[in-house]
């Protein structure tokens, strides 16, 4: 095939524009990812859950939802940023509503138990289509105790805009935790519900799945579905044999991204 001086010219001018335009994109990402600042996605959640752990009553309230995508430091130190693959660290938030009589008549003769901020680390792992993760948080507020979570997920995408996981969940605490939620103390003790001490270790064991919908660059939409089951002191507990050693809970929540430059 020939080629006519002018096209030849053409082809090669239209080339070099071409090679200019990709290598400003390549520029202008690699110092937006490098550039001081943080990248988080913020949101708010309706969630569907037991009233307190071990209850039988659903409830729906509102949750905070936050993920940090990036943070880069003045000196180049850099968490995050890159693709969803390989390690990735970043903050954990958890808030458990208040627990009273007044919500709850079954348990009559226990104390209030406040509202606890959760707050601690979150590490994740992800290869391709399978992920795992887990948290530790450590409580304030309601009790002064601290929980972990383990979970793992098949992730299926579906498009650009289409993200379904789904896998199986474990949730561990110390004593301080049990012995606020799922113990009874001398003073509050009584025919229905005896003194009880508990310890550490695994708390339940279930399922969850999600899917998420990128509704543009900025916003998203998400929602959730799990079923636990409460083990161990947590399921012997005369407070769960109010209610039930199984836990529902369901979840709709929509988030945007912000990317602010220090």
């Amino acid at each position: 095939m020939n080629f006519s001086p002018k096209t030849t010219t053409t082809c090669l001018l239209a080339s070099v524009t071409l090679c200019g335009v990709l290598q400003a994109n390549a520029q202008d990402q690699a110092a937006s990812a490098a550039r001081p600042g943080i990248v988080f996605e913020l949101g708010a959640a309706g969630k569907v859950t037991p009233s307190y752990f071990g209850s039988s009553k659903l409830i729906l309230s509102p949750t905070p939802l936050f993920r940090m995508k990036r943070l880069t430091l003045p000196n180049g130190f850099t968490i995050g940023g890159g693709s969803e693959e390989g390690f990735s660290l970043s903050p954990a938030l958890e808030v458990i509503s208040e627990r009273s009589v007044k919500d709850s008549p079954e348990l009559a003769g226990l104390n209030t138990i406040d509202t606890a901020v959760e707050l601690g680390v979150a590490a994740k792992y992800q290869m391709g289509h399978f992920r795992i993760m887990g948290e530790v948080r450590r409580g304030f507020g309601g009790h002064e105790g601290f929980r972990g979570d383990l979970g793992a997920d098949l992730i299926v995408n579906a498009g650009d805009q289409w993200t379904f996981h789904g896998g199986p969940r474990l949730s561990f605490a110390d004593s301080t935790f049990t012995n606020t939620y799922f113990g009874i103390s001398a003073a509050e003790a009584s025919a229905r519900f005896p003194a009880t001490t508990t310890g550490s270790g695994l708390v339940s064991a279930g399922l969850e799945a999600g899917v998420r919908y990128q509704v543009d660059e900025a916003w998203a939409v998400e929602a959730g579905a799990g079923w636990s089951r409460l083990t161990g002191d947590a399921a012997r507990s005369p407070i769960t044999a109010q209610g039930s050693k199984d836990q529902y809970s369901l979840s709709f929540g929509v988030m945007r991204k912000f990317d602010i430059a220090f």
